[in-house]
């Protein structure tokens, strides 16, 4: 009698906790709402139009063509190459500048420097992405912007070019903006990458390294042999993220080129919102982001499993 009473007082208060809880959870609701309605609803009903024929009201069940159409699209050859220059470079930047700001803020020896040079590098963060577009868009207007114009003041007339209108080099001037839209281009270090490589370099062991420099490392032996391999997971995570946001963007060809001239600056993301929005085939456009997120899930498992740092928690 006395076991069940003592079971029926710690379920009472099981229950009592409960319900205090219940308002936390309740609070949590209108987010996981806006959670399903914005993100998972418009992922699986890509996927499930990927399959029809579509204009966004009537829907005709057409199985795999739209996939089949794809490997036929006139701008496949260019997204694809034009993608893989944009994502080459965007990784690039992403990885080597950021990460050769973070080694020498983090071997700053005053910490008020260091607070400095993070704020400097950060702030850019706080200014929208089209600000940036738009400056560089001056820079390369072909009548009055200062790269033709500093050009022809250094004698060097034979190298003016309409630099977002020349379809051979229109894609490696997009390069340095930062392509798709990362925000890493030259010669920016992207604050974010930044902020990731300095929180792994913090997380080095302040003995590993005075170890180190007991036994008489130099700078440079204690990046290569110490503080990489240590920061590889941060290096996988910019290294994934840049390709997914590489992948997906298109803001800036958008507001520059549009794809043009011809398909020079076509990319997938420009080509999934011209089908969309432009010519009202959204199932078509559906299939572009399916193969899109397969090719980004594939890039991630693959970066995953050969990026691991020896920190790196393995459940097995």
């Amino acid at each position: 009698m006395k076991h069940f009473h003592v079971r029926q007082v710690s379920a009472r208060r099981r229950r009592r906790r409960a319900l205090s809880k219940f308002p936390v959870y309740l609070c949590l609701v209108p987010a996981l709402v806006f959670l399903v309605v914005f993100s998972y609803y418009p992922f699986f009903s890509a996927f499930y139009h990927s399959l029809f024929k579509w204009d966004g009201v009537n829907s005709t069940f057409v199985g795999i063509k739209n996939f089949v159409d794809l490997a036929g699209d006139d701008r496949l050859g260019p997204s694809v190459k034009n993608i893989f220059i944009l994502t080459s470079a965007g990784v690039f930047f992403a990885l080597t500048l950021p990460l050769i700001a973070a080694v020498f803020i983090h071997n700053l020896k005053s910490e008020r420097m260091r607070t400095i040079y993070r704020f400097v590098f950060t702030m850019p963060l706080v200014i929208p992405w089209v600000v940036t577009v738009l400056v560089w868009q001056f820079l390369y207007d072909p009548l009055d912007g200062p790269i033709n114009r500093f050009l022809i003041a250094a004698g060097y007339p034979e190298f003016v070019r309409a630099w977002l209108a020349d379809p051979d080099i229109a894609i490696f001037a997009l390069t340095l903006i930062g392509g798709g839209g990362t925000g890493v281009g030259f010669p920016f270090v992207a604050g974010l990458n930044l902020l990731v490589y300095l929180s792994g370099l913090n997380n080095i062991s302040s003995e590993v390294k005075e170890a180190a420099i007991l036994e008489g490392a130099t700078s440079w032996q204690m990046f290569r042999s110490i503080e990489l391999p240590l920061i590889r997971t941060q290096i996988r995570i910019n290294l994934v993220m840049t390709i997914i946001t590489q992948l997906q963007a298109f803001h800036t060809i958008i507001l520059l080129t549009r794809g043009g001239p011809g398909y020079s600056t076509m990319v997938p993301g420009m080509a999934m919102y011209q089908d969309a929005f432009e010519f009202s085939r959204m199932g078509y456009a559906s299939a572009i982001g399916v193969v899109l997120f397969a090719i980004m899930m594939v890039i991630t498992l693959i970066a995953n499993n050969r990026l691991r740092s020896s920190t790196d928690f393995d459940p097995n």
